[in-house]
């Protein structure tokens, strides 16, 4: 004769009878999320109409390079790293919308290390608008640029 030990509660049960004792118990699986939207670019020249030039030396990144901007696929709050040093004295200002005020605006530097955290959302683009005083862009070198956005809630809307 079997008799139960435990109630029926979907996590496991539990039977025991002469000599014998059968235990099942299910598992929880916890939920799946994408990949973190994660950046890491570099940006070592610049140039008259696409201010400073990004490029991604990683392929496996989860978040892309196109047009010179950041493709931004997941709604959310990014942490937001700029570094760099400038051979010659300039303006430089981080967008991320058309029509928005921009994310970083420094004005006459010639290094730039800064970080912050900002909403960002699908379809935003993050770029750079440089504007140089005295020399021309040609002349500008930059040492050590680097621009990182990491998504800090997954679990939002995204659009790949």
């Amino acid at each position: 004769m079997l008799e139960f030990t435990e109630p029926i509660s979907g996590r496991g049960l539990a039977f025991s009878g002469p000599g014998t004792e059968i235990e099942a118990k299910t598992q929880e699986v916890p939920p799946q999320y994408p990949p973190i939207q994660s950046i890491r670019v570099q940006f070592t020249r610049c140039e008259n109409e696409k201010g400073c030039i990004i490029t991604s030396p990683n392929n496996e990144e989860t978040m892309k390079v196109q047009d010179n901007s950041i493709i931004i696929n997941c709604d959310g709050f990014y942490l937001v790293s700029l570094k760099g040093y400038f051979s010659e004295e300039l303006s430089l200002s981080l967008y991320y919308r058309k029509g928005r005020k921009p994310l970083f605006s420094l004005s006459k530097v010639t290094s730039v290390d800064s970080i912050g955290v900002a909403y960002l959302a699908f379809k935003d683009k993050v770029y750079f608008n440089v504007t140089t005083h005295s020399a021309s862009y040609k002349d500008i070198q930059v040492n050590g640029g680097e621009l990182i956005l990491i998504h800090q809630n997954p679990g939002g809307f995204c659009a790949y």
